[in-house]
């Protein structure tokens, strides 16, 4: 299987300015929008379990700052990140894959990233193996759902990306090609693709709405039952909630609902401005969980990653140090902050090159 050579960006989730992950166009046209059953596989005796859900921590963490102090990246986790899992590469279906990567092909890239589902079960984009991989809360595996070749760009490329389970089971993941983008959609056992209505590139999904960005930098969401496209100044909540979230050197909140405006500075532990990213998550309790990765212009060649969350009225805690996300497996993004649907869980998954690892907020 050959994977199309990706641009090394990071994905960050910004309401209202976003570069999406793309990926370099291989030759080949790209397949039309069809509909197709995809064979589910399934190992005996595979079953998933309903996942648990926290509530917001509290501890010694200050949990109102007036500004976001970025952390440098650890050499362990934040002792409340526990890893919960780790699924490693090999050639037994019950393992991930890796397809060759970098200038020279000498890299051995991960999978596009996974994310669960609302019976807390994992769904990865295995390129290598040209499939969907299903495991269960634990990292068992459960089966998996081939890819058939006319979803494949020109017949051999598997470029979807990033995941999403909704809050129904769905699991949708999109692509991009010259001037249009693709939503892959497993429902019910059955695989098919459908066409956006324009350029798009999701982020953050509500449990039923897919919400990212157009070609234009424009927030937008997108309805995954047909494709349909519209501009938008807010995204959602699970619970309908709406909310704005700007990053750069400052963090920008909104929260219409609940009356609230803020601006957070963001700086090194120096006190240098710091240029992050940020991926944002939303419990069922309505908290906001944010992944940070970004340089302070103090010292540019020092990486800074961390996470925090921010409460339904906009306290906002401080920031806890993660270790470094990328790798030399990663295909790009990196790491992925990911929720079941119905949860108030944070989770992280990080492609690492021995395998793919996945964390859990638990404290």
């Amino acid at each position: 299987m050959q994977r199309a050579a990706r641009l090394p960006v990071v994905c960050v989730l910004v309401a209202t300015v976003l570069a999406g992950c793309t990926s370099g166009s291989p030759e080949g046209s790209p397949p039309t929008a069809s509909a197709s059953a995809g064979p589910v596989e399934t190992s005996p005796g595979g079953t998933a379990s309903t996942p648990t859900t926290t509530t917001t921590p509290t501890g010694v963490r200050d949990l109102d700052v007036a500004e976001l102090v970025m952390p440098v990246a650890a050499p362990t986790m934040a002792a409340a990140w526990q890893e919960r899992f780790v699924i490693r590469y090999g050639t037994g279906k019950e393992l991930l894959g890796t397809s060759p990567g970098g200038d020279s092909g000498s890299l051995d890239i991960g999978p596009d990233y996974g994310a669960p589902g609302p019976d807390g079960s994992w769904w990865f984009l295995d390129a290598a193996k040209v499939r969907l991989a299903h495991y269960d809360p634990a990292g068992r595996f459960l089966g998996r759902v081939r890819i058939p070749k006319r979803l494949l760009v020109g017949g051999r490329y598997f470029q979807w990306q990033l995941p999403h389970v909704l809050a129904d089971g769905t699991l949708v993941a999109a692509r991009q090609a010259p001037g249009r983008s693709y939503l892959l959609r497993l429902r019910d056992g059955v695989l098919d693709e459908i066409r956006v209505d324009g350029i798009f590139a999701p982020t953050y999904d509500d449990g039923t709405l897919l919400y990212g960005f157009t070609g234009r930098g424009k927030p937008a969401l997108v309805d995954p039952v047909d494709g349909s496209l519209e501009t938008t100044s807010t995204f959602g909540t699970p619970a309908g909630a709406a909310f704005s979230l700007r990053v750069g050197r400052r963090l920008k909140l909104g929260l219409p609902d609940a009356g609230v405006e803020k601006v957070l500075p963001i700086r090194t532990t120096s006190g240098a401005v710091a240029h992050v990213g940020v991926q944002v998550r939303v419990g069922a309790d309505g908290t906001f969980h944010l992944f940070l990765v970004g340089a302070g212009e103090d010292d540019e060649s020092v990486q800074l990653v961390g996470a925090t969350l921010i409460s339904p009225v906009g306290q906002t805690a401080d920031v806890e140090p993660l270790t470094d996300p990328f790798s030399e497996a990663d295909p790009g993004s990196p790491a992925q902050l990911v929720m079941a649907p119905g949860s108030s869980t944070p989770m992280l998954v990080y492609v690492l090159t021995d395998g793919v690892h996945v964390y859990e907020r638990t404290g």
